[in-house]
């Protein structure tokens, strides 16, 4: 792979064709504008750029490709265009006149912070990935992650310039996750607005270009009007002394909120402090809760006291919950439906017995019933040991669905498969504490030996009626083991509705714990968790909670609640992209890959994969609401 057989407006293999066959740019178009880097620049010998993403008002974006570690990438190169322009050699950024050389290296110094700035959030959910930063050209570049999408801007244009309440939730409250990040360390954004937001095709949002660069400009030149953003920046950021904080970015949030929702830009904010005609969203018709209006009214304040504090204040008073206050509802795998199973086994038992006592003729036909019933155990094994996989489970589905296939072996396995589930279940219930009704390993065993002994002895039968009595103890007890194993399936994965948090004792564990979906599709979601494991995951009939992300095992972690602590365990089910955990007590903002099992305290988090799927532990009263 070489500079030469690129495409410049993708970066895939473009097979010598001078129309990309991927994204159908051709090879050796012109960029728009001079003041570009042409297309097929390479920098530091490592970095090749391609055609421009995107332009603003303090740096321009391009698609690049990094040789070293074989990846497409985001190049940002500082160039603020009002007093910037490119020298002759086509590379070299330069004041447009000797006046603007301070504001520009006090600009590039600046630009070299936002680099820091995101270099804290590296593989951060909702911020964009940070991978260099270098000087050339007498300006600087930062490399990022490319990720294919589209911004909010773009996005709202595509959707008839507003979307609806729950799709802006659903979007922002991303962003307002990565905000709580970022100010947990002191630092702020500046610059929140629809087209500083990525939209990713698989639905992840990221945060993009912090404001270093351009406050800083606003701060050495005073040319506010080629800094802020109207309509998205708070009157404090008019100032030249205005103090700015957490509610700062939490307004220009609010506005790209409300630029969401109902199509239009909120007045200016200095416009606003002499005659606040800011019209509330459900005055023009858009369906919402008032509860929600009122939190959006509040982050769009005009006075910075007046509004939220913290991200997580706007998120918690934003997010709307049912009207019965119940939380999301938990549905189970598909339960095991035990009268059509057992009725299922207990046909087949006695077409074979009718067989059998037809004569010679007919017993030749008795494959058909005993197919039947082979097929049917193999889905009750599969079911009964695929809800007990809690790392403790001596056996699992697949293991256990193997061996049946093996001759004469597979009497042996009867014993493991049968009996053990009913051993395993009943650990599995001390475990985790559930009080479930166990099963009687008894008739688990009855049921095993049974099923022995009608292979083993049928051969050494002298009478039909001996034979006979063998296929009807084997179908009584074996029909009794699995509708008892059905129960406690059925038992293991019923749904059930949480009721709204009751009052809770301060001084003891709480009456609940939820987790708080903060990124992915469950984003902005409750989930009550008991100490019933929920086991979260792609498969639909391995998990109680299915996250659509190939990123995703069938069954990726396990998630409960222990009674007698604050917080819940989680547990990871050997998934292949590791399940990752942030504690707030360690006062870290790195991630831990989880190993077996830990336990999580409320505020903690914990995300599936590459962040596919990002949750936070709350206390029952620490509802977002």
């Amino acid at each position: 792979m070489t500079p030469e057989t690129l495409c410049m407006g993708c970066m895939c293999e473009r097979d010598g064709t001078q129309v990309c066959p991927n994204c159908h740019y051709r090879h050796g178009s012109p960029p728009d504008t001079p003041l570009v880097l042409q297309p097929g620049t390479m920098l530091t010998n490592n970095y090749l750029v391609g055609k421009k993403l995107g332009q603003g008002g303090f740096g321009i974006t391009y698609i690049g490709y990094d040789f070293s570690a074989k990846l497409r990438v985001a190049i940002k190169e500082y160039f603020p265009r009002e007093i910037s322009t490119r020298a002759g050699d086509g590379h070299t950024v330069s004041p447009i006149s000797q006046a603007y050389r301070a504001d520009l290296n006090y600009g590039l110094h600046k630009f070299e912070e936002e680099a820091r700035a995101i270099a804290q959030f590296r593989n951060q959910p909702g911020i964009v990935s940070f991978l260099n930063f270098f000087q050339r050209n007498g300006t600087a570049y930062i490399v990022m992650g490319y990720v294919e999408g589209d911004t909010l801007q773009k996005y709202l244009l595509q959707r008839g310039n507003r979307i609806s309440f729950e799709a802006a939730l659903q979007i922002l409250s991303h962003v307002m996750k990565a905000l709580e990040d970022i100010h947990h360390v002191n630092l702020l954004h500046r610059d929140i607005s629809p087209d500083n937001i990525y939209i990713e095709r698989d639905g992840n949002v990221r945060l993009l270009d912090f404001g270093a660069a351009r406050q800083a400009f606003g701060e050495q030149s005073r040319s506010l009007s080629v800094v802020l953003k109207p309509g998205y920046a708070p009157e404090e950021q008019y100032r030249t002394r205005g103090r700015q904080g957490p509610a700062t970015d939490i307004y220009a949030l609010g506005a790209t909120f409300y630029r969401s929702i109902t199509g239009r830009v909120p007045t200016e904010s200095l416009d606003r402090l002499q005659n606040d005609d800011l019209i509330p969203p459900r005055a023009m018709g858009i369906q919402m809760p008032q509860r929600s209006e009122t939190a959006l009214l509040k982050a769009l304040a005009v006075k910075a006291e007046n509004r939220f504090q913290s991200a997580l204040e706007f998120r918690n008073a934003i997010t709307p919950i049912s009207d019965s206050g119940r939380v999301l509802r938990v549905v189970g795998p598909r339960v095991l439906h035990k009268p059509g199973i057992v009725a299922a086994l207990l046909v087949s038992f006695a077409i074979t017995l009718g067989l059998n006592l037809a004569g010679n003729g007919y017993q030749v036909l008795e494959i058909f019933p005993l197919l039947a019933i082979f097929v049917l155990m193999l889905f009750m094994f599969q079911r009964m040991w695929k809800s007990i996989q809690n790392g403790h489970a001596r056996m699992k589905p697949d293991k256990a669905l193997a061996f049946c296939f093996i001759p004469i072996f597979n009497l042996y396995w009867s014993f493991p498969v049968m009996w053990g589930f009913a051993v395993d279940y009943n650990r599995y219930l001390d475990h985790q504490r559930l009080k479930h009704e166990k099963l009687p390993e008894g008739t688990f065993l009855a049921a095993a030996i049974t099923y022995v002994a009608t292979w083993i002895l049928t051969p050494m039968a002298r009478s039909l009626d001996f034979f006979s009595i063998l296929i009807i103890l084997n179908a009584i007890f074996l029909c009794i083991a699995v509708a008892k194993a059905c129960d406690a399936v059925n038992a293991l994965s019923a749904a059930r509705i949480d009721q709204p948090p009751g009052p809770s004792d301060s001084s003891g564990p709480p009456a609940k714990v939820l987790l708080y979906g903060v990124a992915g599709q469950y984003q902005g979601q409750q989930l009550e968790i008991g100490q019933q494991p929920i086991t979260i995951g792609r498969n639909p009939s391995r998990s109680n909670l299915v996250i659509s992300s190939d990123e995703i095992s069938g069954a990726h972690v396990k998630v409960w609640w222990d009674p007698s602590a604050v917080g819940i365990w989680i547990e990871d089910l050997d998934s292949t992209n590791g399940t990752f955990y942030r504690k707030v007590s360690s006062g870290s903002g790195g991630w831990t890959r989880l190993s077996g099992t830990t336990q999580l305290l409320p505020g903690d988090i914990f995300q599936l994969g590459a962040g596919k799927a990002v949750f936070e532990v709350m206390a029952g009263s620490m509802t977002h609401a």
